[in-house]
């Protein structure tokens, strides 16, 4: 068995798994209280979905392990839906989807090419920040695209009624009536006030988290101790297939029941009600960096904050929610310290986290592998840590396939700016990787730099991390603090390379040096024969460097895309769709956006698309469907960014 080569046990498996998929995950898992197709197989998209990744399994029975994490049954179904079993991607899928297939036929007209399809205000204020992200919701992979079933859902930043809002009638053109769901944009599904009595002080400032059926969400509201401290928000929206379900943008809803203290979603939230179950963390301290990792396997969920405690919670979108307080919980990872999002490797059984200090962390869960304790037995802080000195803002992305992790790590005090880092899952010094990604800083750090985290291409996901790259912005190595866009590879193992690296993609922005820009999180998808990755910067460029991005002046913001398969690095990229940015000092600006979340995968019907959010209010060089001073929820279809 040991000569057998690596392509042959990977195509028994996706024999395998394509067989077995609908039979092994899709029938278990959570149910849905409002699902009105038969059969359907889901999938959300949130930010937890690109930080917890699977290269290509080593063999057979590694592939048959893999698919008890249902994030891997997720990222096999984008890669290879077309592909499964061909009776389930009829469009007659399901009784209620065949009436709604024919509807939608019927009122298709042809779709015009456009910059963006649509963009909605949310008002002054509400944006996300650069490393957060909306979550994308697909009720059905082997169906038309719905119109009424799923929806994309943003969180706002903002200390006013509206939290989080969700949209429907997605597939739309905007400016009159027209696209797939013959509507002038987009429709608001449910907006929301989730505040408890008395608070408003409170601000969603993190990424959502989706359930397996997409009827709940959960996301933080952030307070200061003070204030009360932090609010974990478990929310269930009004069901109903209607295209606006509760609530509006100017009038956010109330939902209609409140849970208490002990109180469980089966008994005490009404079907045909909207429900929210509010937790205060245990200490009442704020989070503004750390989004929620749900794991869908135990219905917990862990979260971390602005001391340096790890938060877990179970029975949350399935049970009685509540925090565990006791037996370990919360763990101490780095006093006083600002957490990024924790990541749990099933595998392990390690929840990975970094911090504003540069420290990356390891949580030896109950039933952890890896690793041992500071004290004591698991949960408990693992014995190993890794200062890295610089600013760690975005979660590690965790390769559950090769039990290796990534970090990204920006504003160094050895003065490169910015590297990754890999390591194994119990952070072992003998692991560690580092391959420099900063620019010419100097030795004496002159501002906070921050660096996101990259994606890798399609060939690392289907045919293995030593024919696959990284792609991660960093910075120019000849400027001070300008983004330039790198590409990493890997060797048969998943190990990082530290030689043989091209030169990065520079000209990305200004000539000038803007203190603090960085390019938003990189993100991939691969339809049909074609892999792009996507990102924002604060200013494009100006029109005479290679890097300029078409459609992107060169005073604004912009969110560019690069086909990928070429020469590295490639001439310039590939097209780009203008945002704000706004120039508040000498050499220093905002603008760009948020974390982008790719749609479905499709040829038609607008459905394979983009979802962000501006990172400041809307300018009159870049407005919101006409709007000036707002921020703005954009979708934009993928082709446009060929």
């Amino acid at each position: 068995m040991g000569s057998t080569p690596v392509s042959f046990w990977l195509s028994r498996a996706e024999s395998v798994l394509g067989a077995t998929f609908l039979l092994v995950f899709f029938m278990g898992g959570q149910t849905s209280t409002q699902a009105p197709r038969k059969n359907a197989t889901h999938l959300p998209n949130d930010w937890s979905h690109r930080h917890l990744v699977f290269s290509a399994p080593a063999n057979y029975w590694q592939a048959l392990e893999l698919q008890k994490e249902t994030r891997y049954s997720h990222q096999y179904l984008r890669q290879h839906v077309s592909s499964l079993i061909p009776a389930l991607t009829s469009p007659n899928h399901g009784e209620l989807e065949e009436q709604r297939d024919e509807d939608n036929r019927a009122r298709r007209p042809m779709r015009k090419r456009q910059r963006k399809d649509w963009a909605v205000s949310l008002g002054a204020g509400a944006f996300m920040g650069a490393g957060q992200f909306p979550a994308k919701f697909t009720f059905d992979v082997n169906a038309t695209p719905s119109c009424t079933a799923d929806y994309v859902a943003f969180t706002t930043s903002v200390s006013s009624a509206l939290q989080i809002v969700g949209f429907d009638d997605l597939y739309a053109t905007q400016g009159s009536v027209g696209g797939f769901c013959n509507a002038n944009g987009p429709s608001v599904k449910w907006a929301y006030d989730t505040r408890i009595a008395g608070d408003v002080t409170g601000k969603t400032l993190t990424s959502p988290v989706l359930s397996l059926d997409g009827t709940k969400l959960a996301y933080v509201e952030s307070r200061t101790t003070p204030n009360g401290g932090s609010i974990l928000q478990i929310l269930k929206w009004k069901p109903g297939s209607t295209v606006t379900v509760q609530g509006s943008i100017a009038t956010p809803a109330t939902p209609d029941t409140r849970l208490a203290v002990g109180q469980n979603w089966a008994t005490n939230c009404p079907a045909a009600n909207s429900c929210v179950r509010s937790i205060v963390f245990n200490g009442a301290n704020a989070d503004t960096n750390s989004s929620p990792f749900y794991n869908y396997g135990t219905d917990e969920l862990y979260v971390g904050d602005d001391s340096g405690l790890l938060h877990k919670f179970t029975g949350v979108f399935l049970g009685t929610p509540a925090e565990v307080i006791g037996s370990g919980w919360p763990v101490s990872v780095n006093a006083t310290a600002i957490l990024t999002a924790p990541v749990l490797d099933f595998t392990s059984r390690n929840i990975f986290v970094g911090d504003n200090t540069g420290r990356l962390s390891f949580v030896r869960e109950v039933g952890s592998t890896v690793g041992v304790c500071v004290a004591g037995s698991p949960p408990c802080l693992g014995s190993i840590s890794q200062p890295l000195t610089g600013s760690i803002v975005d979660p590690p992305i965790v390769d559950a396939s090769t039990e290796r992790l990534l970090v990204f790590d920006g504003t160094e005090t050895s003065g490169n700016d910015g590297s990754v880092f890999q390591f194994d899952t119990g952070l072992t010094t003998a692991s560690k990787v580092t391959v420099r990604i900063g620019g010419n800083q100097g030795t004496t750090p002159t501002a906070v730099d921050v660096l996101h985290a990259g994606a890798f291409d399609d060939a690392y996901y289907s045919v293995g991390p030593g024919s696959g790259h990284l792609y991660t912005c960093g910075k120019d190595p000849g400027f001070n603090n300008r983004p330039a866009l790198y590409q990493l590879a890997f060797n048969n193992a998943g190990v990082l390379q530290t030689t043989g690296i091209p030169a990065p993609l520079v000209n990305l922005t200004a000539t000038y040096s803007l203190i603090g820009d960085a390019c938003s999180p990189v993100i991939e998808i691969k339809n049909g024969a074609t892999d792009r990755i996507f990102f924002s910067v604060a200013i494009n460029a100006t029109p005479t460097p290679a890097g300029t991005a078409t459609g992107c002046t060169a005073t604004q913001g912009c969110v560019a895309s690069i086909v990928l398969g070429g020469a590295w690095p490639p001439a310039a990229t590939t097209a780009g769709i203008a945002v704000p940015f706004i120039l508040t000092g000498v050499q220093t600006g905002s603008g760009g956006t948020s974390g982008i979340v790719v749609d479905n995968v499709g040829a038609g019907a607008q459905e394979s698309s983009i979802y962000y959010m501006f990172r400041l209010n809307s300018t009159a060089a870049v407005p919101c469907n006409g709007t000036v001073g707002v921020g703005c929820a954009v979708k934009a279809t993928q082709s446009t960014l060929n």
